[in-house]
């Protein structure tokens, strides 16, 4: 019998390690390695701009001020690639678009360049859009022959001329143009294409990084339309990407305009350090 007693004792000893072997692996030992991961993304990857992208996915790691939709005509490298429309039943009608011609840039009016057109000083100013033509900048009709709402569609190439593969942002400013038409409402979205092949505007790979944001007055600098300030400023989260997906509409709510006409003087989009 005390030889049977032995071994329960035994057995009851091993069991009792056994429990409290699982108890740090399941308990403590699971914190610690939930917080080995933690300290992984806060400290062990390099984020060396603070602007919430890593350094090794970053373009522009160190940081930059410049507007990274600064078009071909202005000095910069990006391109509207396609300008598009949809009607009121989200169907594609190219005659919604006012002027489709892609050749024409910053002194043509209603040219869908334009919209990437920034005249010097303030071509990467986040504060205000400059311009030698004041109605520069891609146009829509606001509404279809049912009386609904328009989306007028732009496809941005950010490297056009291949010096880059893409493009680091996490915030969009949005100018008002002060012509005959507005935007009341634009979307976001990118893709994941970093090659010469634009995608389609309904390609399936277009992924949103915003709602239809509400776009505000914004402020006629010195009455004369040339020189636009306010603009409306909203977060993109930060995003790294070539192509960019503008969806613009006016549904005629801005003071003085009837919504007959989408206008989009101006999209920059900025990376911008976190505090």
């Amino acid at each position: 019998m005390k030889s049977w007693n032995w071994v329960l004792a035994l057995l009851s000893f091993a069991l009792a390690a056994q429990a409290c072997g699982s108890s740090d692996s399941n308990g403590a030992g699971g914190s610690g390695g939930t917080a080995g991961t933690g300290g992984t993304g806060g400290s062990g990857v390099a984020d060396a701009d603070k602007d919430g992208i890593p350094d090794d996915e970053d373009p522009t790691p160190n940081g930059s001020t410049n507007n990274k939709l600064n078009g071909t005509f202005s000095g910069g490298v990006a391109s509207v690639v396609e300008i598009t429309a949809t009607d009121g039943t989200g169907v594609e009608d190219q005659t919604l678009v006012y002027e489709s011609a892609l050749t024409l840039g910053c002194n043509e009016s209603w040219y869908p360049q334009g919209t990437l057109c920034d005249e010097p000083d303030t071509t990467d100013s986040p504060r205000t859009s400059t311009k030698q033509d004041e109605n520069s900048g891609a146009t829509w009709d606001g509404s279809d022959s049912q009386d609904a709402l328009v989306t007028g569609i732009l496809i941005i190439d950010a490297c056009s001329d291949n010096s880059c593969e893409a493009v680091d942002f996490n915030e969009a400013r949005v100018f008002q143009m002060f012509s005959d038409g507005k935007t009341t409402q634009l979307r976001i979205s990118i893709h994941p294409e970093r090659g010469n092949a634009r995608p389609a505007w309904d390609d399936a790979g277009w992924t949103t990084v915003t709602g239809f944001e509400a776009i505000g007055e914004g402020t006629d600098v010195n009455g004369d339309a040339f020189v636009v300030g306010d603009p409306t400023v909203f977060s993109t989260g930060p995003r790294v990407t070539r192509y960019v997906r503008i969806e613009a509409m006016n549904d005629g709510s801005n003071p003085d305009d009837d919504g007959s006409y989408i206008e989009l003087r101006a999209v920059k989009l900025f990376s911008v350090s976190a505090p």
